[in-house]
């Protein structure tokens, strides 16, 4: 009985932080920290002020050579325990947008010149630029009186004219604000675009013939359409390609049909990820492209292709 008693008492004590961590969460998720922290950022639809910052390596970075993109101000410092839990969230969204014509720029509150690089670049590899004062945060800098910054981190999308679209210290709303938006895979402009040997029929039946599925994607016959970006390079090889867009994903078998929606969710994930690998795999060993070309010569080109996906 004691043993028993002894035993309740253990598993009661090993459940109380788990319960305390969901409770902080749920917490914190009912708080709107943008209502405690990011009153006084600029308004949307304010035009975002000029600024020249300086990089690491000693190149100064002005704001108006960002115009015609939309930009992501990342307001942060190496000392921040707040700002490195973000770091992860924000390289994700980095990876997610940079082939749409997202500029990052990272602007920093360190004081101490090689303490904010091996932060940003060795631990981190954070790879947008990133610029600093290399001053004290809200004594002697200059770009937080600027753009009213009262807390970091602290975030701002600014539209293609230069005007605010939202300013905000919480990344889940910027990651849904860039979503919202109706943002196309950025291609190189070239006066002849990169063209394929056969035309499209031709590169239609290299992936028709060449790609390949799962038993997965086999019984549940699922299909997806997705949207590979890639180099053309000046000698006609492919490299750098990854998958931008899916869309259309979906089961049609009987079996699949019979899957509960939790399974339906997962057979999907997993043959979309399968598909991916496929898509990368099959672009960059595609033999056939001619260059584009500008002024008659040949010159590196971003493109985009659509790929499908049908067992």
């Amino acid at each position: 009985m004691k043993k028993i008693f002894l035993t309740a008492v253990c598993a009661f004590f090993m459940a109380v932080p788990t319960a305390l961590a969901q409770t902080n969460d749920t917490i914190q998720a009912a708080i709107d920290l943008d209502a405690k922290y990011a009153t006084n950022m600029l308004k949307p639809g304010t035009k975002a002020p000029e600024f020249t910052l300086r990089t690491y390596d000693g190149r100064d970075i002005k704001l108006s050579q960002y115009r015609g993109s939309y930009v992501v101000l990342d307001f942060w410092a190496s000392w921040c325990p707040d700002c490195r839990r973000d770091i992860p969230a924000m390289k994700a969204l980095y990876e997610q947008f940079r082939d749409y014509g997202v500029q990052f720029v990272g602007i920093s509150f360190d004081t101490d010149r090689e303490a904010w690089a091996k932060t940003y670049w060795n631990r981190y590899q954070m790879n947008w630029t990133q610029v600093s004062e290399l001053k004290k945060f809200r004594k002697n800098t200059f770009i937080d009186k600027l753009y009213k910054i009262d807390w970091i981190p602290s975030m701002y999308l600014i539209d293609p004219n230069g005007k605010i679209v939202m300013g905000t210290v919480e990344i889940n709303k910027l990651k849904a604000k860039l979503e919202s938006i109706d943002l196309q895979p950025k291609v190189s402009k070239a006066d002849v675009l990169p063209t394929f040997e056969g035309g499209q029929e031709a590169i239609a039946n290299y992936f028709a013939r060449n790609q390949h599925h799962s038993l997965q994607a086999i019984r549940s016959k699922v299909h997806a359409e997705m949207t590979v970006l890639f180099n053309v390079e000046m000698d006609g090889s492919v490299t750098g390609a990854r998958v931008v867009d899916v869309k259309n994903v979906q089961g049609t078998s009987k079996h699949f049909m019979k899957l509960d929606t939790a399974k339906q969710k997962r057979v999907l994930a997993n043959c979309v990820e399968f598909y991916k690998e496929q898509a990368v795999r099959l672009t960059n060993r595609m033999v056939g492209w001619k260059p584009a070309m500008q002024n008659d010569r040949p010159i590196q080109a971003r493109v985009t292709l659509p790929i499908i996906f049908q067992p």
